[in-house]
Formats: C-alpha cells, structure tokens, sequence
C-alpha cells in the first residue's frame, strides 16, 4: 500500500511541475546539526536571526510536525535560458518571474489536499525557503541531489538551478537512496566568488555573499564590499554559473518565466526614480524583489551606478542625496557620488598627461 502511494504522490506532483521527487525518513540530522551549530557560533548568519532561533528545530522534522515520520522533498526548474536580468543592472536568475514562495506553495497546498485525499488520517506541512527546516540536507538524503561547494543543491540534469520544496507528513513512505555524489577536486565556484565569501568547501560566510548584501542586509553595505557588488542589484548567480553541473537547460512554465515578473525590465535609471513605496510596488509587486523593499532596491542601485561608471545618473543620485526619506539611501548615493567624481577626475588627469 505505501509503495502504490508513493507512486501515486510523485505522479502527482509531477503533473504540478516538480522534476525531482524524493523521499527520505523524519530522522534528525546529526552531523549537519553540529555543523551548523558550528556555523552560528562564528557569526557567519550576520542580521538573519532567525537562523539562530532554537535552530535544533532545523534538522529535527519531529519537533516541527509531531509524529511526523517522512520527508517529501521536491525540486521545480527555473532556470530558462539566457542569464537572466544581465546587463545593467543584474539579478539572479531566480527572480525573473512572480515571487517563487506564492507559486509554489499553492502547488504545495494542491500536492497536500491530494495526499490528505488518499490518507485522510494523516497530517502534513510544507517549506518553500521560509521554514525552520535544513531543507537541502534533506533533500540529498531523498535523493534529489548533492550539495556542493558552494553549499547549494546539485540535482542530476538541472544543477542548482532549482527551487527546493518540503512536505513533512506523518505518513510512513518508502525512502529513496542519497545522492553520495561529489564535486571531487572541482573549486570553481570558491575561486569565482567576487568577495571572497566561500571561505571554505561548503562553508559561506553570508556577511560577505553578494546574495546576503543585496536582499538580506537591511542598513548599509560594508564599503569595502560595494564595488566587489559589481553590477548586481538583487542576488547574485557568479557561483552557479561557474558550475559545471550547470550547463543543461529544462524549458519552463508557466509562474516562474519572465513574463510573469520583472523579466528584462530592470535599468538603474528607473530603479533609482523609486521615490515612494507606491512606485517600487507597483513595479515589482508579487515579484521576489519586493523581499528587499523600496530602501534596499534603491541602495543597490546606487552602488551599481557608480560601479558602472554611470556619469549619466548623477543628478538621480544626487537628487536621492538630498531628498530620499531613507538615510541608507541618501548614505549610498552620496558614495556613489563620491566614487563617480574620483573616477572623472582620474579620467581627466590621464587625459591632460
């Protein structure tokens, strides 16, 4: 019985978009415990207290679902061509179409009404990247994948370009064999890392990740960290595009492909005339970009514009000096100032040699 429910699950949330099922046993991870216990107590979390909030809720699916006694793990594409918002500025990948929290936990909610209908006795809850749950070390121990370097999930064919699902359930299913695969001798993506944030194999100090600076940070950037920032304004995708894993491409569908969302939209001439919440959500509403809220969007942006070089915006700039409500934005706009005049003044001193 439990063998034909499990097949009639992963035939389920396959028809709703998930390319890899896997299911592993609600046993508490020990040695990614201690890990990241390890992990917490050198500060690597920086502002994300919510990591280290009673963080042995994270490897124990027991203490988050009482009685629970297997892990669903699932993975949905969404990489679909291209290199997503590149050009001035970038984003990651991920966060071309609507915010992928909302598209996949309505699917989610859909897989958990279709298991309650085959098993009405049983109890579940779901994670999408917002739950206390290590949700890739288990997601290697149902199979789904391996975890590399750069402490994300590999999958076979899809790479890291994926989005990672939980269901928890009381149900006792049948479980899948780990991925025990490795990235062997492999350290592109450390040795691509724009700041240095890999400090070592699977080990990321998100107080320097690009990601962490961009969406997670909430008052000003290190200094010393902005133009390492580059031309990304929300997130960062240097340690996956390095990735061999990474070459092979599954079409996407609909809720997570451009059109839905930001798609190529973005230019730090519009990003940096958000003056008011109204405007940024308006042009960024039911996307993963309103994670960083109008401040954040518009403090990256001035970093971007005097990374680019960008002359042409410095009366944006200078009118988000004087006039932005947010003195993290007016901070930003007066470096991006400053670093735009050094550059002017180099360019004129070359000129005149």
């Amino acid at each position: 019985m439990s063998a034909t429910l499990k097949k009639d699950i992963s035939a389920y949330a396959g028809s709703l978009g998930f390319a890899r099922i896997g299911i592993t046993s609600a046993v508490p991870l020990e040695k990614e415990a201690i890990a990241l216990e390890s992990w917490l107590a050198q500060g690597y979390e920086g502002e994300m207290a919510y990591m280290a909030k009673a963080p042995e809720r994270r490897s124990d699916p027991v203490k988050l679902l009482p009685g629970a006694k297997s892990v669903i793990a699932l993975a949905m594409p969404y990489y679909g061509g291209g290199d997503g918002l590149r050009g001035t500025p970038r984003s990651s990948v991920y966060a071309r179409g609507r915010d992928y929290h909302k598209v996949i936990g309505k699917r989610l909610d859909a897989l958990v009404r279709y298991i309650e209908a085959l098993a009405p006795a049983s109890a579940c809850k779901t994670f999408v990247d917002a739950g206390p749950l290590l949700e890739r070390p288990y997601a290697q121990r149902a199979g789904l994948g391996f975890i590399g370097k750069n402490t994300l999930l590999i999958t076979k064919g899809l790479g890291s370009w994926v989005f990672l699902a939980h269901v928890v359930t009381t149900l006792e299913l049948p479980t899948d064999a780990p991925d025990l695969r490795s990235c062997g001798s492999c350290r592109l993506c450390i040795d691509a890392c724009p700041t240095e944030a890999i400090v070592e194999p699977f080990k990321l100090d998100a107080r320097r990740c690009i990601s962490y600076l961009t969406i997670e940070l909430e008052g000003d950037i290190p200094e010393d960290l902005r133009p390492k920032m580059k031309e990304w304004v929300f997130g960062c995708d240097v340690c996956q595009e390095v990735c061999p894993h990474n070459r092979v491409v599954e079409p996407l569908k609909g809720g997570l492909t451009g059109e839905y969302g930001a798609a190529d939209t973005l230019s730090l001439s519009v990003l940096l005339s958000l003056d008011t919440d109204d405007k940024f959500l308006a042009q960024f509403k039911d996307t993963a970009f309103t994670r960083t809220g109008r401040k954040g969007l518009v403090r990256n942006a001035c970093v971007t514009a005097a990374n680019l070089g960008r002359i042409d915006l410095v009366p944006a700039l200078e009118k988000l000096r004087q006039k932005d409500p947010d003195p993290t934005v007016r901070t930003h706009a007066e470096w991006a100032l400053r670093q735009l005049a050094s550059r002017e003044a180099s360019r004129g001193s070359d000129t005149n040699v």
